[in-house]
């Protein structure tokens, strides 16, 4: 399998000289099976880029987007993917329903006169949409993909993604519980992370890579309890726990500089490295690919 980075910030695009080195742009990771088929996670601004690779290189194979929610970062670039205004193109989106309204309904939302110029029903593609449960499987480009709720303020869906003996969770958007807050020095109660995030663990366990929400360093997020989101310190310790091969941060803060993102990846390592673990750690940054 192969993954790419074409987007890894949260919440807004923060384009500038401090975010050079892992990229301004909000979430999008391209993966490609076995068989070279193609799925995109997520629809920030990054799957612009994306778009752009894909038509200048005349890719007009099915293209299979899945998102993992519908906050304005994951979706608002798909107004800008260049692919939807090919006709040769077939694109099929993946979501869950969410408060009641179906994945075309909320993506035709943000493409009104209001805020975009072309409605969603005038582009050239033929583009299909498929709604997606949980604690449910499904077969896109024909790998089995698995579906669990994510901890985070909008409903939002984890995806594991299994293509023979490989596998990677996309695990965005995700507050991983703990009984009490800790601060950055502090080594967390494994039995804590056992006992509320069973279910998690489980899901991701003896994965190859994890793709998770870093939103945040330990001391950062303490006072945001409830937003969705993960300090690195605690997101660690789940890893070792679930025995992740590859632990890969993801969403990161936009006012987090890549000094800052550098100081999450170091403090990551040394906890791994401190519990004797064999948990590999990895800040994912745009252009940055993966091959398994």
């Amino acid at each position: 399998m192969y993954i790419k980075f074409w987007g890894t910030r949260g919440s807004i695009p923060v384009p500038g000289q401090t975010t050079l080195k892992y990229g301004g742009n909000t979430p999008c990771v391209e993966i490609r099976t076995n068989n070279n088929q193609l799925i995109i996670l997520d629809a920030g601004s990054g799957i612009r880029e994306l778009g752009k690779y894909l038509s200048g290189n005349g890719y007009n194979d099915p293209i299979n987007i899945i998102v993992s929610h519908y906050h304005w970062d994951h979706i608002q670039g798909i107004p800008f993917f260049l692919p939807l205004y090919d006709k040769k193109n077939k694109i099929t989106f993946y979501g869950e329903t969410s408060n009641g309204e179906k994945i075309k309904s909320i993506l035709q939302n943000q493409m009104t006169s209001n805020y975009f110029p072309i409605n969603l029903d005038e582009i050239c593609a033929n583009a299909a949409f498929e709604e997606i449960k949980i604690n449910s499987s499904y077969n896109i480009a024909n790998i089995r993909v698995e579906t669990l709720r994510a901890n985070h303020s909008s409903p939002t869906v984890t995806y594991k993604f299994i293509d023979g003996e490989k596998s990677i969770v996309y695990m965005t958007d995700n507050e991983l519980k703990l009984k009490d807050s800790i601060d950055d020095s502090n080594k967390i109660d494994v039995n804590d992370i056992v006992e509320l995030n069973k279910e998690l663990i489980d899901f991701c366990y003896g994965c190859d890579y994890l793709i998770h929400d870093s939103m945040y360093d330990e001391i950062s997020i303490l006072g945001k309890k409830g937003w969705g989101h993960t300090g690195n310190v605690t997101l660690t310790y789940f890893s070792i726990i679930a025995k992740v091969k590859n632990l890969v941060l993801f969403h990161y803060n936009p006012d987090y500089s890549d000094e800052k993102i550098d100081n999450l990846l170091e403090k990551t390592i040394t906890i791994a490295k401190g519990e004797g673990t064999e948990l590999n750690c990895i800040a994912s940054k745009e252009g940055m690919s993966i091959e398994f």
